[in-house]
């Protein structure tokens, strides 16, 4: 009998976990480290390590360090549509998995590629792929722009190559998951230059919109650490979250 897409996922899924690539294992999710995050310095980078046990996208409300004390690391992730006062989950970018729930989402031709992550690894893809085997597993994923995979830069819109800001990706490097911004505002060009130099193999870009780049960590001794400074805009929608 010929498997419909969902089946087929999962077997793509299955045999990627068997081979090196697209799935890693994280090979150090916990550290002897007493920082729950560790941040590297470079002239031109912030790049943090999350020392996680597992990763979430959490929708319509974004996790405070006071009342969500597993979570260590919290930043935006996938685009919102319209600035609405009431939450949707098709107010977000493509399909997505929240908790183990798969959302629909509005069509975003920008998102080029997808994070997924379920039982204890993760993956890197391009667009399309079905993700509802990622709830069926209770993991989490969404769309983005997909700025490195497997090593390979990929494609960018010629306009979205020059324009400026502090740009913000999740990556994977040394065969770890890490988040990397720009310590000043640079083009995407050059963003994506300063990855490579980092040798970073998989890399998609967070940006929830409109400038959205509010976020959060613990540092040694569960100190909280924050990211640019707080705008009281209500037209948030989903976040990426390292949980400890």
């Amino acid at each position: 009998m010929p498997m419909d897409a969902v089946d087929s996922a999962f077997v793509l899924l299955e045999a990627a976990s068997q081979s090196s690539s697209p799935v890693s294992m994280p090979s150090s999710t916990t550290s002897e480290s007493t920082s729950p995050v560790e941040l590297i310095t470079t002239d031109k980078l912030l790049i943090f390590f999350p020392n996680f046990t597992s990763i979430d996208l959490v929708c319509k409300t974004m996790p405070k360090p006071e009342s969500d004390s597993k979570v260590i690391f919290c930043c935006e992730a996938a685009f919102t549509g319209e600035l609405l006062l009431e939450f949707k989950h098709s107010n977000i970018a493509d399909p997505h998995v929240s908790s183990g729930q798969w959302y629909k989402g509005y069509t975003c031709k920008a998102n080029t590629g997808a994070f997924m992550w379920y039982q204890g690894s993760w993956r890197f893809a391009k667009k399309p792929i079905d993700l509802h085997p990622v709830a069926d597993k209770g993991g989490m994923a969404f769309c983005q722009h997909l700025l490195i995979l497997d090593g390979k830069t990929q494609p960018m819109w010629e306009r979205m190559r020059k324009n400026k800001t502090q740009y913000r990706a999740l990556c994977e490097k040394d065969h770890r998951l890490c988040i990397i911004e720009s310590k000043n505002v640079i083009t995407l060009e050059r963003f994506i230059s300063l990855l490579e130099q980092q040798h970073v193999t998989n890399a998609i870009y967070l940006d929830m919109g409109r400038g959205w780049n509010y976020a959060w960590y613990r540092s040694d001794d569960n100190k909280v650490e924050y990211l640019h400074p707080l705008i009281q805009i209500p037209f948030t929608t989903n976040w990426l979250t390292f949980i400890r």
